[in-house]
């Protein structure tokens, strides 16, 4: 089968391409053709396609009233990306496309070239950028569902897109102007949601359900990983950010002063993080900054058990995933595709978001009962056996391109029949 898969950067951004090219490597290993229709961008590996690529594109350094504009109106819709893919569409021939983060750099406009070549999309969600213009439903730090039923202007009055000045109006016309133009149900024919959270949250807000099929993110197991230390430490890792809850970790370390903590990771708020940090006189807290694989892999192999204390939804916790492989126990908070992922007091402990009291009391029982902490991480590694193996997804991955192309070519032979008649 030949594979289009079609996401805007075309270097391991973060983890949504580092799944995306995990999956391409396999889809190859099982002797499939891909091919990556992306950003242009000299950390992404060649590929014999490149001069398809849309050319880079940096929203932050747009300078003047017209050059903003122009950028605007590609992120809303971009005519340049739909005449690359249609190029790219020519040059590959593929059988079936597998969109994952588009937003802006490409746009939505692919997705009606995709349509009009007829060949079947299968969306990939990685976030909730379809139900909240500024991607996670989130503000102010905690979860938002003010743009509910496509109530998009709430970008604007919220305040939750701390973007360059004019951001979130473009946001906001980029979601009414597809709403308006239907391109998600004119052009997708299946959605991949990652976990039954997002599907029914799409749900909730409208959206039908037979459009979407859940399948969660595979996850490789190493071999079997070192016991911790017992002078080990507790281990964040993540993006540091408001919603994520890491200052509520801080606090939580102020009443354990006994355990140490690992942060890995970078975002906006390390600097405000450090400084509570200190404020704190927290001598026991290490920030690692951003990590390259191997060394996050270490890292959590080395820890005592892993604590993901967000106060916002998640789609698929990938971080809770990696966690499990190298048998680590978890303290997540109560919410989204958590729920799913941690099973209470067998492969972790849960605790309602921002609960700081409680956030320590978990920590401090896993710190102290090491051995039940060894046994949930063993339960998390199950897990992973059971419902994230590789090939596992791999089936079930090609199962939904044959049924999307089985539908498409059977919609044209009922097109054509009508015509005939």
């Amino acid at each position: 089968m030949r594979i289009l898969f079609c996401n805007k950067y075309n270097f391991p951004f973060s983890g949504t391409e580092v799944y995306l090219f995990e999956l391409m490597e396999m889809m190859r290993g099982h002797g499939h053709e891909v091919a990556l229709f992306s950003m242009a961008d000299p950390r992404g590996e060649p590929t014999p396609f490149d001069s398809h690529f849309v050319p880079s594109v940096d929203f932050k350094s747009a300078r003047g009233t017209i050059a903003r504009l122009q950028h605007a109106l590609h992120a809303v819709y971009s005519t340049e990306a739909r005449r690359k893919i249609r190029g790219m569409i020519a040059a590959f021939r593929p059988e079936v496309a597998h969109v994952r983060n588009i937003y802006h750099h490409l746009s939505p406009s692919i997705l009606w070239e995709l349509k009009a070549q007829n060949i079947p999309v299968v969306y990939h969600l990685n976030d909730f950028k379809l139900l909240c213009p500024s991607y996670n439903l989130v503000a102010h730090g905690r979860a938002c569902e003010r743009c509910r039923s496509g109530k998009f202007r709430h970008v604007l009055t919220e305040g939750c897109y701390t973007g360059p000045p004019g951001s979130a109006l473009v946001l906001a016309a980029e979601a009414y102007f597809h709403k308006w133009l239907r391109t998600y149900g004119n052009c997708v024919d299946r959605f991949i949601a990652p976990s039954h959270f997002v599907k029914e949250k799409f749900s909730e807000h409208g959206w039908r359900r037979d459009a979407f099929e859940v399948l969660p993110h595979f996850q490789r197991l190493p071999a079997e990983p070192p016991s911790p230390a017992s002078d080990a430490p507790i281990l964040y890792f993540g993006r540091l950010s408001r919603e994520k809850g890491v200052d509520d970790l801080l606090h939580a370390m102020g009443r354990l002063p006994n355990l140490h903590l690992v942060i890995a990771g970078e975002g906006p708020q390390r600097e405000p993080l450090q400084q509570l940090a200190q404020h704190l006189q927290l001598n026991r807290v290490k920030f690692m900054g951003q990590q390259s694989r191997e060394q996050l892999e270490s890292l959590i192999a080395a820890s005592r058990f892993t604590v993901f204390p967000s106060r916002a939804y998640e789609a698929m916790g990938k971080s809770i995933l990696e966690s499990y492989a190298w048998g680590r126990a978890i303290v997540a908070s109560d919410l989204g595709s958590r729920r799913e992922l941690v099973r209470e007091g067998e492969t972790g402990i849960l605790f309602p978001p921002g609960n700081i009291e409680q956030l320590a009391t978990a920590m401090a029982f896993l710190a102290g009962q090491p051995e039940i902490a060894t046994r949930m991480g063993a339960a998390g590694r199950e897990t992973i056996r059971q419902y994230h193996a590789p090939e596992d997804h791999y089936r079930n991955l090609v199962r939904i391109y044959k049924d999307v192309l089985a539908r498409r070519r059977n919609h044209v032979r009922s097109e054509h029949a009508v015509t005939q008649a």
